[in-house]
């Protein structure tokens, strides 16, 4: 999925690569800590304390890629593996992000029937992402 946002990639690469404004978009981050002293490029790792529904998880997450002004990825470590890419593209006077989730799914008959209902979270979690990134560049 992708936005196009009327701001420069610099802009935005500061929101989707800081840790610290990381859970003004991103639904159910309540709270990033930094596990490591380098917390703006590849190998930071953070402690995240996500809330999905009533429930609250504690997890390590990890920037496993990270090219300044074009693309930063968050991954899990360990575990399950989830992935948030963000790619900024220049467009003209405007920016285009592409957002790609992508997450392991869980096996066997469970997997199979929670993954329509996963796909369909992770789907609006992403385009809420998109959306609250646009409300903080403006």
């Amino acid at each position: 999925m992708s936005g196009r946002y009327h701001a420069a990639p610099a802009t935005l690469f500061a929101c989707v690569a800081d840790y610290q404004v990381a859970p003004l978009f991103i639904d159910g981050l309540e709270r990033l800590s930094p596990l490591t002293e380098v917390t703006s490029e590849e190998g930071a790792r953070f402690e995240a304390v996500m809330r999905v529904g009533p429930k609250t998880f504690r997890t390590t997450v990890e920037i496993t890629e990270y090219d300044p002004d074009h693309l930063v990825t968050w991954a899990s470590a360990g575990g399950q593996q989830q992935h948030l890419t963000f790619k900024l593209v220049p467009d003209g006077e405007s920016t285009k992000v592409l957002l790609e989730v992508s997450y392991e799914r869980l096996s066997g008959f469970t997997g199979v029937l929670m993954a329509p209902v996963v796909e369909e979270t992770v789907r609006a979690h992403a385009h809420g992402a998109l959306r609250k990134l646009r409300r903080h560049v403006g």
